[in-house]
C-alpha cells in the first residue's frame, strides 16, 4: 500500500469501512483487554478502531503508508500518535515494542511471504504481548474479479451486516458508495496485487508465528482472525520507544 495507489480511494474507502468492518470492531471489544500500555495499529487506515484502542490503551501509535488516510484519522481521534510510511519500516529499533498489534485487511498487502511479514509483526511484540489480527483469505474469487452480479449479492451482505451492528442509520448514499470501491479500478487493480492465503494457510503460518492466540472463522466468510497474548516471546535488543508526535 502506498500513496500513489491508495489515496485516489481513500474516501471510498473510509465509507466501506464503517459499513462492512462494524462487526470487527464487536470482536475487538471482546478480544481486547479492558486497559494496557502500547498499542500498534499496522494499516490503521482513516482510525475506524483508533477511538477503542485510545481508551483502552495508554499509548496508541497508528501507521499507515497513505497520507489521505492519515488525514482523516488524525481529525478523528488526535489524541493518537501517528506514522505516514510503509509497514516493514515500523521496527522496534524505531519505535520499540508494543503490549499489542492490531492489524485489520491490511497485512496481505506486504507480499507474498507470511511468514516474513509475520516474523516482522512478531518483533513489534514485547514479552507478554497480544495479537489482534483480521485478514482477507482467498475461500472464492474476489469483488476484484467476479461479475457485478455476484458483486451485488456481497454488497447485500454487507449491508445486513451493517444494520446488525447497528450502524443502520449510515445513508444508501455511503452505501452505494461502498460498493463502488469494490467496482473501483483503482481497487480492483491493489486487490490483484494483494495476494490472500487460503483459510488453511492462514491457520498454519498465524498459529506458527503466534503461538498461543486463537484463530477464529466466525467473523465473515471472506475473513480469518487471530487473537490473545503470543507466548515465547524475547525483549527485542535497542527497543526504546521514540516519543515524537
Amino acid at each position: 500500500m502506498t500513496e500513489a495507489t491508495f489515496d485516489p480511494i481513500a474516501e471510498l474507502y473510509d465509507k466501506f469501512a464503517e459499513l462492512s468492518h462494524a462487526r470487527y470492531r464487536q470482536w475487538l471489544e471482546r478480544v481486547l483487554p479492558a486497559r494496557g500500555g502500547r498499542a500498534i495499529d499496522l494499516g490503521c487506515g482513516a482510525g475506524r478502531f483508533l477511538g477503542l484502542l485510545a481508551e483502552r490503551y495508554d499509548d496508541v501509535l497508528a501507521v499507515d503508508a497513505a497520507p489521505r488516510m492519515i488525514e482523516l484519522a488524525r481529525e478523528r481521534h488526535p489524541q493518537v500518535r501517528y506514522r505516514v510510511g510503509d509497514l516493514w519500516e515500523i521496527t522496534p529499533e524505531a519505535e520499540g515494542t508494543f503490549d499489542l498489534v492490531v492489524s485489520v485487511n491490511t497485512l496481505h498487502h506486504l507480499g507474498p511471504d507470511p511468514a516474513a511479514y509475520l516474523a516482522h509483526v512478531r518483533r513489534l511484540l514485547r514479552p507478554g504481548g497480544r495479537i489482534a489480527v483480521v485478514d482477507c483469505v482467498r475461500h472464492t474469487p474476489g469483488w476484484a474479479s467476479t461479475p457485478p452480479a455476484y458483486g451485488l449479492y456481497r454488497f447485500s451482505r454487507t449491508m445486513s451486516g451493517a444494520i446488525r451492528a447497528g450502524v443502520a442509520g449510515r445513508s444508501l448514499a455511503d452505501a452505494l458508495a461502498s460498493y463502488r470501491l469494490r467496482r473501483h479500478p483503482q481497487w480492483r487493480s491493489l486487490a490483484a496485487q494483494a495476494p490472500t492465503l487460503t483459510r488453511a494457510e492462514f491457520h498454519h503460518h498465524y498459529t506458527a508465528a503466534f503461538p498461543g492466540a486463537a484463530v477464529s472463522d466466525a467473523l465473515d466468510p471472506s475473513v480469518c482472525a487471530i487473537a490473545g497474548e503470543v507466548s515465547g516471546l524475547r525483549q527485542a535488543r535497542n527497543a526504546e520507544p521514540r516519543r515524537t508526535a
